[in-house]
């Protein structure tokens, strides 16, 4: 049984499962207080007065850019709770259009390609805090899953 949220603070977060040529497109990126580089979907938090798919929009452009084309789907949801904080990541697969070509403001990201899928998932499990069973489930065929992972 999960224990009370009423103390964390969710944030709220959105990546791109973007496929291209049968690939799948990562951001190589490090974070302030990461020990080193880690390849994720390109995402990030919700801001203040964005909508959710504002967001994947600004994140996509951002971190690759690429620019979002036709309407992107939800294809699995992750809620991860640790002993501060909540977030609820909601992953979209997308279709997006133009060259890569990284422009992250934050700094964090340092490059962006396209990743056979058993590479992505591989590189994906070397993160330590990522959950990669959603994205595994959802690319043999599964969508729509809401993931639970407590931390605390």
């Amino acid at each position: 049984m999960l224990r009370s949220l009423s103390m964390a603070t969710v944030h709220l977060v959105v990546s791109a499962l973007v496929r291209r040529d049968g690939r799948l497109l990562l951001v190589l990126q490090r974070g302030p207080g990461d020990p080193r580089p880690t390849w994720m979907l390109p995402g990030g938090v919700v801001e203040g007065g964005e909508t959710v798919l504002d967001a994947l929009g600004r994140e996509l452009g951002e971190e690759t850019g690429l620019e979002l084309t036709a309407s992107p789907q939800l294809a699995f949801a992750v809620h991860v709770i640790d002993d501060v904080d909540a977030y609820l990541a909601l992953t979209f697969a997308c279709s997006a259009s133009g060259e890569l070509a990284p422009s992250d403001p934050d700094g964090h990201v340092r490059d962006a390609a396209w990743v056979e899928p058993s590479d992505a998932l591989e590189r994906l499990g070397q993160v330590g805090w990522y959950d990669a069973g959603p994205l595994r489930r959802y690319l043999a065929g599964a969508s729509g899953e809401l993931a639970i992972v407590d931390r605390r």
